[in-house]
């Protein structure tokens, strides 16, 4: 999990909140019990894996939206849950999109592009730059 929190001292914000209208139709579909990479103050669960306390996905129903400078690391973890659902940039061409298909990732699409909460209040609301995709993990 080392690969995982070296991402957290990158020079861009990468602690952006995904916002309830993406995230609450998913947990009521799936019923997540870990957030899969938040910090402190922005976790969408009571359970959440931080830099601080990191917590293993074996078994668990994990939603993550990963630091997009550093996806790779949350993809290997996702094939080790229950079920994962990972907020990532539509980057076709990555190879990290590539492994998370050979992984068995289902990709779902959905129209527009989120609009971010920051995790610090001075911040406004910022939409994402590109467009995005879930990968799903551990689908029947």
């Amino acid at each position: 999990m080392s690969d995982y929190v070296n991402w957290y001292g990158a020079a861009r914000h990468q602690d952006w909140r995904t916002p309830p209208s993406i995230f609450d139709p998913l947990n009521e579909e799936f019923r997540f019990d870990l957030d899969g990479a938040a910090t402190e103050g922005n976790s969408l669960l009571n359970d959440a894996s931080t830099p601080e306390n990191p917590v293993p996905w074996n078994g668990r129903r994990v939603f993550c939206n990963p630091p997009w400078s550093n996806i790779a690391p949350f993809i290997d973890e996702a094939v080790l849950a229950q079920v994962a659902v990972l907020l990532v940039p539509a980057r076709t061409n990555a190879r990290w999109f590539h492994h998370a298909l050979d992984m068995g990732a289902e990709v779902r699409f959905f129209l527009g592009r989120p609009s971010f909460i920051p995790n610090d209040p001075t911040t406004k609301v910022s939409s994402s730059p590109v467009d995005c995709v879930f990968l799903v993990f551990g689908m029947p």
